[in-house]
């Protein structure tokens, strides 16, 4: 029998079905550096005033870094915020891997925030805040896979990748490893959820008297200590060749340019804007992580294998206009005692638990860098499994 071309491709792309792909990137990347100094300043300004409202954008280019948007709180509780600002960031390069051999250096930056806005926000202020300042489209995903921490297991995979990386990278930081790099992971999801690596490519920011053999051991060591014992998947090193020139010196970055691997790779509508640079009562950011709460709960009150939950949110509004849920495709209501809550009692459950923790995950650039999701112990990531009852609704658990 003669096959067509278009048959045999079609069969191709039917056998590759269960391929799934997604990507990582280091610390040092230009876009994650922009990201992480946004979300330390919205760090710094909640750890200040619980109600302040953040709305930043960063961009850095070479030893240039342009800090823009609003920043509203009261002021009395940060009063030298002018003078932290460029510290702030300075500590974000450093955090990431710059200095020394690795350009730019951060007490080099020169940091513009001539378009940085700084207003008074009065306790009138707090009474407002519960409401939407801006419509939006959430959306948050689960799948039944602890062990990928509920997420898709090609994004897992390109993450916990790029962590090994990075830690190898901080254990000597005027080695041959330079902070900025990228993963990106492709393998076989099964039916049960789990996750078969059988290809990585990873670019490797590099010194120019690397061995070339040193860099592949490295790429080497980190899939073992990302994927433990067993085969490794195929492994590709800096396939475009030497990789001298990283971070800023070699691309521009801007906050948000990474929403898709901020979300739940590829394979996951996304929803409406970047989290990075602002604060938890922004419906996005409140709504989005809300979104994954309510994907978890379903999944963890045996609604579907695979749950996405799209939640959507109009201006002065308290509550999301309406919610979404498919559960395995099909399109399915939430499960008794699962259901949003107000973005005012979202936003003080999050500011609540991160106070506990000194606001570092913010601050630090935990989220910004690594993800918000998979983080267990965050209010937006319940782990709780209850044989033969729904997990309680976010407002029948205590908020404090």
């Amino acid at each position: 029998m003669n096959t067509s071309p278009e048959s045999t491709q079609m069969e191709s792309d039917m056998n590759e079905s269960s391929h799934t792909v997604a990507e990582w990137v280091l610390p040092g990347h230009p876009d994650k550096l922009c990201d992480a100094l946004a979300d330390r300043i919205v760090g710094e300004v909640l750890r200040a005033d619980p109600y302040g409202q953040c709305g930043i954008e960063a961009a850095c280019a070479f030893d240039h870094v342009f800090v823009t948007g609003l920043i509203g709180l009261d002021r009395s509780t940060l009063p030298d915020i002018e003078k932290r600002l460029a510290g702030w960031v300075r500590d974000t390069y450093r955090s990431a891997g710059y200095g020394g051999r690795w350009d730019p250096l951060p007490d080099a930056l020169q940091v513009d925030l001539r378009a940085l806005r700084i207003e008074q926000r009065g306790t009138e202020w707090q009474e407002l805040r519960h409401l939407s300042d801006d419509q939006c489209i959430c959306v948050g995903y689960a799948q039944d896979t602890p062990r990928t921490d509920y997420l898709p297991g090609a994004l897992w995979t390109a993450r916990r990748i790029a962590q090994a990386l990075h830690a190898r990278q901080q254990e000597a930081p005027q080695g041959s490893l330079g902070p900025d790099g990228k993963v990106i992971a492709r393998g076989e999801e099964r039916e049960d959820g789990t996750f078969r690596p059988l290809s990585v490519s990873v670019s490797l920011h590099h010194a120019e008297d690397a061995d070339w053999l040193e860099l592949r051991r490295h790429a080497q060591d980190a899939l073992r200590g990302a994927l433990g014992n067993g085969p490794l998947p195929e492994l590709v090193v800096n396939a475009a060749g030497m990789f001298l020139c990283g971070g800023p010196s070699g691309d521009n970055g801007t906050t948000g340019k990474k929403l898709v691997m901020d979300a739940y790779g590829p394979g996951v509508p996304i929803g409406g804007g970047a989290w990075c640079g602002k604060d938890l009562h922004k419906p996005d950011r409140v709504g989005g992580l809300l979104a994954r709460r309510l994907a978890l709960q379903c999944v963890q009150a045996g609604l579907g294998h695979r749950v996405r939950v799209q939640l959507e949110y109009r201006p002065n509004s308290a509550q999301p206009e309406s919610v979404s849920v498919w559960a395995d495709g099909r399109f399915v209501a939430l499960p008794p005692g699962v259901r949003p809550v107000p973005t005012r009692d979202a936003a003080r459950a999050m500011i609540a638990a991160l106070a506990g923790a000194g606001f570092l995950p913010l601050a630090s650039g935990q989220f910004a860098r690594w993800g918000h999701f998979g983080c267990a112990g965050s209010w937006w990531e319940p782990r709780s499994r209850l044989a033969g009852h729904a997990v309680p609704s976010p407002a029948e658990e205590s908020l404090a």
